[in-house]
């Protein structure tokens, strides 16, 4: 009796027929064989319980990242500095190392985040929207508006609230007097209005965000659980269900107060959450990341300017001045909804 040539039985394997006894198996084979990760069931809880530790995780891994970042970027620059200049002068040298040193946290922040996103995208929730060149002109006019506005409407809040609290208020303003917030330069701009705007967008919007949406929403697990499944399958990923407005707002909090807590601080955590929120909601109605990004810059560069806009709009009055920056919150907020093509499936 013939033999069947090996490369038959491999292709009846994949038709779905008996392997040969003692046929070696393929890797294909075996990754043909597995079966579909979400036809086994697994309760909400533990889909909620083990999304939420890894939006925790990432949020915590960007903390260590920037912590060992920066302590071993002080040391290499601290030492450089010292070979070139034998200062002894420790706080000339710690305004010195300030700028470079927020340069290497960065880009270590970005080096870790940014192969992360580009691994959860392609399944992720972020499903872009089209948009005419008319919403998206409208949309950078909307972030401009509502960027300005909530620097503005921030600096207010805290320059009313802070003295009420003077060891809280003694804290944020020796967080703040460093050369990076306090400073107009190229480096500084590009370290506030540049580098931080993308690589906590990356992390908090992106990364951060999308385990809380997996973790509220255990009915789309099929989309993650089954990549690699259908990946040896050639089959595409299956469309996104509508998410739940309460599962997004839910996720959208997680994303914030994770956002909020990297800034150690309860100053900073209050209006970065604020801020976080709004971000997310950005991002959640046009499926891109851009718009916060957007909106990160404009805040973070208006933060130079705070006093400069605050004449202009305190020529009416402080009280005008106060209502006219929470107006610009407003208008930016509706513009951006009014910008938005195909809106997100939420009220």
């Amino acid at each position: 009796m013939n033999e069947i040539p090996q490369h038959v039985s491999d292709d009846r394997s994949r038709q779905g027929c008996a392997p040969v006894p003692g046929a070696p198996v393929s890797p294909l084979d075996a990754r043909l064989s597995m079966p579909r990760p979400s036809d086994t069931p697994e309760l909400p809880v533990v889909n909620a319980v083990r999304w939420l530790l890894a939006a925790l995780g990432a949020a915590f891994a960007v903390y260590a990242t920037q912590l060992v970042s920066i302590a071993v970027g002080s040391f290499a620059v601290a030492l450089v500095l010292l070979q070139l200049t034998a200062t002894t002068d420790v706080a000339a040298l710690a305004a010195q190392i300030a700028i470079p040193v927020q340069i290497i946290s960065e880009l270590a922040v970005f080096a870790v985040v940014l192969p992360w996103w580009l691994r959860v995208r392609p399944v992720s929730f972020l499903q872009g929207r089209r948009r005419t060149p008319r919403s998206r002109a409208l949309g950078v006019v909307a972030v401009v508006l509502l960027g300005v506005g909530l620097q503005m409407v921030i600096s207010y809040a805290l320059g009313l609230l802070l003295p009420l609290f003077p060891d809280v208020k003694t804290e944020y303003d020796t967080l703040t007097d460093n050369p990076v917030m306090n400073e107009f330069s190229v480096a500084a701009v590009l370290i506030l209005a540049v580098g931080a705007p993308l690589t906590e967008e990356l992390a908090c919007r992106g990364v951060v965000f999308e385990f809380a949406l997996r973790a509220m929403c255990p009915k789309q697990a099929g989309r993650w659980r089954d990549r690699a499944w259908r990946t040896a399958r050639s089959q595409p990923c299956p469309p996104l269900g509508a998410v739940p407005p309460r599962a997004f707002w839910l996720a959208n909090i997680v994303q914030a107060v994770l956002f909020g807590a990297l800034h150690l601080n309860i100053t900073q955590f209050a209006y970065a959450t604020v801020m976080g929120l709004i971000a997310g909601w950005l991002v959640w109605q046009t499926g891109s990341l851009l718009p916060s990004m957007g909106l990160h810059l404009v805040i973070n560069f208006c933060a130079y300017f705070v006093n400069e806009i605050a004449t202009v709009l305190e020529a009416g009055g402080v009280v005008f001045a106060i209502t006219a920056s929470a107006a610009m919150v407003g208008a930016g907020l509706w513009l951006f909804r009014r910008a938005v093509d195909r809106p997100a499936p939420l009220p």
